[in-house]
């Protein structure tokens, strides 16, 4: 349901889009389906870049919501990468830069930021790290989906931090309260290039990943 939010279906071609929000919201998910999909049903090539879990572990919760790699991995459509964080690691480690460099890949997820900008050196060069990242990955004609927690997700009053200005797209997740309880909801702050809704969108975690919900 994601790529009906936008007036041109999906994300645009060599863009960069950071799916921001709180623990839980299903930013991980979103990661998984970006690369699965773009391979199942488009025939991409993508590369799932992993900075928390092991990849024994991404391929296990994938599974678990329909999403088999097996396969893809063995035709080499898709490749799951873990990349070791340590303080004042670069942006671009060699593994991930021969990664992209592959003619095949047309899409790359991280999940995610956060541990990079946790451990840098200095907050400000991390900032230019991610901006020429973003400029590096855009030139081999990959398009790029990055995820970062948030701690404050109120959407009617975000806290924007630099990084968010860095990317084409942003897109916030959390969870509003209902009768209920809580209710996961997801909105698009912005994308450069094309319209999008302004809408709060419910999110459900399924036996085949997130679904989203157009608003009625």
């Amino acid at each position: 349901g994601l790529d009906e939010l936008f007036d041109i279906n999906g994300f645009i071609k060599k863009s960069s889009v950071l799916v921001s929000g709180e623990p839980g919201a299903g930013k991980s998910i979103i990661a998984m389906q970006y690369i699965y999909n773009g391979a199942r049903l488009y025939g991409e090539g993508g590369v799932l870049v992993t900075s928390e879990q092991s990849v024994e572990k991404v391929r296990e919760i994938a599974k678990s919501l329909g999403m088999d790699f097996t396969e893809f991995e063995k035709s080499g459509l898709i490749k799951i990468i873990k990349v070791p964080i340590a303080r004042g690691a670069e942006m671009l480690p060699e593994k991930l830069d021969d990664a992209i460099k592959d003619n095949n890949v047309s899409r790359l997820a991280i999940d995610s930021l956060t541990p990079f900008e946790f451990l840098a050196s200095d907050i400000r060069e991390f900032r230019i790290k991610v901006l020429s990242f973003v400029e590096q990955v855009a030139r081999h004609n990959i398009t790029m989906l990055v995820t970062a927690e948030k701690k404050k997700t109120d959407f009617e009053s975000v806290e924007f931090s630099a990084e968010d200005f860095l990317f084409d797209g942003l897109i916030l997740m959390g969870r509003l309260r209902s009768s209920a309880g809580f209710e996961r909801v997801l909105g698009v702050i912005k994308m450069r290039g094309t319209a999008h809704s302004e809408e709060l969108h419910p999110v459900e975690i399924s036996k085949t990943g997130l679904v989203l919900k157009t608003v009625e």
